[in-house]
């Protein structure tokens, strides 16, 4: 039975469908506007496609971008990873350490299920680090995996390779904090070209970047249709961009800069 105030599942499913980013005030979530559409409509874009999905992700917390999940009735089983770390390093600056109080599963799930969202039995929690987790023991494949864990080049990696072992060909998998490891998704987007895995990487409003292993998927969905609409090239030329300031001496870099700046002045 739902709590007073919360809406039934089928009211949830019809504010899913609508982008309702009000749907994240339940459980406090480190999360902005822009990243609350990219998320709900991912969701939106494959319960539509698959009817049903396993949702699936990495650095829990509090369970603020578990919430939707738990409340979609097309959701049958979500995978909760997380080694539930008092602090943890981040890479936005040099000794930079993220702290999280009270951070444990049961405070997790005794907040979801408080707000009577749906019922908690459908989430497995996993207390550790992802690369300690047999991929075996992820039964259903995921449609969508989110990565929201240790921000550092080695963790993001490491993440990213058991979610690629585990995610269904026709899957998306999410990374949050965008700006925190651009480097290091340039270097995973470069490892799936050179592997010619089919996929269509996408940053999507905000901080929330996404791998397509199912193109199609983004043409399904108005919203994100349009978001790849606009910046389909933005990647591919941060990429250009990274190779050349791998190649080319560091003179040559510095002359292109300040041409480049110098045509800019003259377009104002």
């Amino acid at each position: 039975m739902c709590s007073a105030g919360v809406p039934n599942m089928d009211e949830w499913t019809k504010r899913i469908d609508t982008l309702d980013i009000s749907l994240f005030d339940a459980i406090p979530s480190q999360t902005s506007p822009g990243d609350r559409r990219s998320l709900l409509a991912v969701q939106r874009a494959v319960a539509r496609k698959h009817k049903e999905y396993v949702y699936l992700e990495i650095g829990s917390h509090l369970g603020g971008s578990i919430q939707t999940h738990l409340a979609d009735n097309r959701c049958n089983k979500i995978y909760s990873i997380d080694p539930r770390p008092s602090q943890q390093p981040d890479d936005r600056s040099p000794g930079y350490v993220a702290h999280y109080e009270n951070n444990s599963t049961k405070r997790m799930l005794d907040l979801l299920d408080g707000e009577g969202l749906g019922d908690v039995g459908k989430i497995e929690c996993f207390d550790s680090d992802a690369s300690k987790v047999g991929p075996e023991r992820i039964i259903s494949s995921p449609l969508i995996a989110f990565i929201d864990g240790e921000h550092t080049r080695t963790a993001a990696i490491s993440d990213f390779q058991f979610c690629s072992k585990v995610i269904s060909r026709y899957g998306v998998i999410l990374f949050h904090d965008f700006f925190l490891i651009r480097p290091t998704l340039h270097e995973i987007c470069t490892q799936l070209i050179n592997k010619n895995v089919t996929c269509q990487p996408l940053k999507l409003e905000d901080n929330v970047f996404a791998i397509f292993y199912d193109p199609d998927l983004l043409k399904s969905d108005p919203y994100l249709a349009a978001l790849y609409e606009k910046d389909k090239y933005s990647w591919f030329m941060f990429r250009v961009k990274a190779k050349l300031r791998q190649s080319l001496p560091d003179p040559l870099l510095a002359f292109l800069k300040k041409l480049r700046n110098m045509l800019r002045k003259k377009t104002i």
